[in-house]
């Protein structure tokens, strides 16, 4: 399973950003043979593609703490807990806290998809009115500092905690209304051959859009 994500999100982004590279120093006659060139392009393909690698070291993560398997939602939990807490430098890893919380939290859902399929069935209507309210209210006190690339998850006084709770809760909601409103839309339609081809097949392609 760690081979088939590797190819599935390592190597696809590896060729891309190669090719990229290759048409740069073809266009800018610039020296692939200067001292840690190798290094850079390691270093940039990173930077430039961290989510990509955030996403397979987070699915690392979670592939070792499963060797816990009876604690894992504890130990799941602890681990999130730990990399939040992380101190922030200025290399890739800290890049992780953005992605491995909610990559738990999307294992943890999977590993209780009929338990929270019951709560959804008999709550439905409730539970959309609620996301709806909730979405709305954060979206109307939505400012600037909310973004993540102003507030960077950080909390270092009130202020920036409403923004962090803000930004948290408010993507939280919007993101449940559009899965809810996805899975209504693959109810009605999953009959049709075409729907089937666009999200089953071309679904697990769309990937690859990230890298451009």
């Amino acid at each position: 399973a760690i081979g088939d994500r590797a190819m599935q999100l390592l190597l696809p982004m590896l060729f891309w950003y190669a090719l990229l590279e290759t048409a740069k120093l073809a266009a800018f006659s610039s020296s692939a043979n200067e001292p840690g060139s190798v290094l850079q392009f390691l270093n940039d393909s990173a930077g430039t593609y961290w989510f990509i690698w955030a996403a397979f070291v987070s699915f690392l993560l979670v592939k070792i703490l499963s060797i816990f398997n009876r604690r894992s939602p504890w130990i799941l939990f602890l681990s999130v807990i730990l990399v939040a807490l992380a101190p922030v430098t200025f290399s890739i890893s800290p890049l992780i806290r953005y992605t491995f919380p909610f990559f738990c939290l999307g294992v943890s859902f999977a590993q209780s998809r009929e338990w929270w399929t019951s709560i959804t069935r008999s709550h439905k209507p409730l539970l959309i009115t609620f996301l709806s309210i909730a979405a709305l209210v954060c979206f109307l006190a939505w400012r600037k500092d909310t973004y993540i690339y102003n507030n960077l998850a950080l909390v270092h006084d009130m202020q920036s905690a409403k923004n962090v709770l803000l930004m948290l809760l408010g993507s939280a909601a919007a993101s449940a209304i559009v899965i809810v409103l996805v899975l209504q839309c693959w109810k009605v339609g999953r009959s049709n051959r075409v729907t089937r081809f666009i999200t089953v097949e071309l679904g697990q392609s769309t990937l690859l859009l990230y890298l451009i």
